[in-house]
């Protein structure tokens, strides 16, 4: 995994977590190790943190990539309410990441003045709802990343005013559905990275839509759109993603191609230019699987640990034979598992 890829997944997996760190409860104006327990603050109380506490360094595991420390968070996420003065004086925090994973709303002068914040990072994953007004302010936040996962549905002015943030990363892994003319609006977003890994699918019109996220220019790669939630894929939305010059190209959720289309889904897949990868692949038939390891570049688990299930389309089923490109290549990936 490249040295971009690991900080991105890190970051995802901060900025979601809520952190518990079992610190003994302590008042807010006695500076607490941990800054989650406190409920409520004072403007001067927020300033004096802000100013003062030292920051916590979390311990954050990336299941199945490697543990890494984040230093210096100032995570608030107890906090169920926040009012506009003290947000401000908590914006003056300025050693690390700024977390505020308990609030469910925020209204739009909130917003503004935790726009004011400095750092890098802005989490408010805990929001259910954002309206246009509090989404335009939170916008103006000249951070590098913002997250939103909370968030399962954006309306169409949302979501044209998030995507005037100017950072790099965006994280809206919380929304379940989304449609073309929301898609549409999203892929103006000019930074690096956009995460929408919580959708379990997406339609082809959907996915031309995403296709037009560009991002900024990042060495050879472009923006990178994340959608390691999708479960099922049609052909067309198949063919849209393979076509996109933005999407990564993991399809980590995805553990079976079992539909009656399997073969014309993988085939699509294999037009990509760039590395495809279904690490988590579990069923597939035999036919389906041939075609998808065309692509020399795909990522698959072994071969013993599928299971080779019938062709869904009802044709007869052939016996699958392991190329032997691939067989070297699996005698490595053995080799990998048992070293780790």
């Amino acid at each position: 995994m490249n040295l971009l890829a690991r900080s991105s997944l890190l970051i995802v997996a901060l900025l979601v977590s809520g952190f518990s760190f079992g610190f003994a409860p302590v008042r807010a104006d006695e500076l607490p190790e941990d800054t989650n327990k406190i409920k409520s603050l004072t403007p001067e109380q927020a300033r004096k943190l802000a100013e003062e506490f030292p920051g916590v360094d979390v311990e954050v595991e990336i299941k199945g990539y490697f543990k890494a420390k984040v230093p210096a968070c100032l995570p608030m996420n107890g906090l169920k309410s926040l009012d506009a003065e003290t947000a401000k004086s908590l914006a003056g925090y300025d050693k690390g990441p700024l977390l505020f994973n308990g609030l469910t709303t925020l209204d739009a002068a909130t917003a503004k003045a935790l726009a004011e914040y400095r750092g890098k990072e802005l989490s408010l994953s805990g929001l259910t709802t954002l309206d246009a007004a509090s989404a335009k302010a939170l916008a103006e936040f000249k951070g590098q990343q913002l997250s939103l996962d909370g968030l399962t549905t954006l309306d169409a002015d949302t979501t044209k005013a998030l995507a005037e943030f100017k950072g790099d990363f965006l994280f809206l892994s919380g929304l379940t559905t989304l449609d073309a003319a929301t898609a549409m609006a999203l892929a103006e977003f000019k930074g690096k990275e956009l995460y929408l890994d919580g959708l379990p699918t997406l339609d082809a019109a959907t996915a031309m839509a995403l296709a037009e996220f560009k991002g900024k220019v990042l060495t050879e790669v472009k923006g990178l759109l994340h959608l390691n939630g999708l479960t099922t894929l049609d052909t067309d939305t198949a063919k849209a993603l393979a076509e996109s010059k933005a999407w990564d190209g993991g399809l980590s959720a995805v553990t079976a191609l079992d539909s009656p289309d399997s073969i014309a889904i993988a085939k699509a897949l294999t037009t990509r230019k760039g590395p495809l990868s279904l690490p988590n692949l579990k069923k597939i038939s035999p036919k389906t699987l041939t075609a998808l390891i065309q692509k020399k570049d795909v990522e698959i688990p072994l071969i013993d640990t599928l299971e080779l299930i019938p062709e869904p389309d009802g044709s007869t089923t052939d016996d699958f034979v392991i190329p032997e490109w691939l067989e070297e290549r699996q005698k490595q990936q053995r080799a990998e598992q048992a070293a780790e």
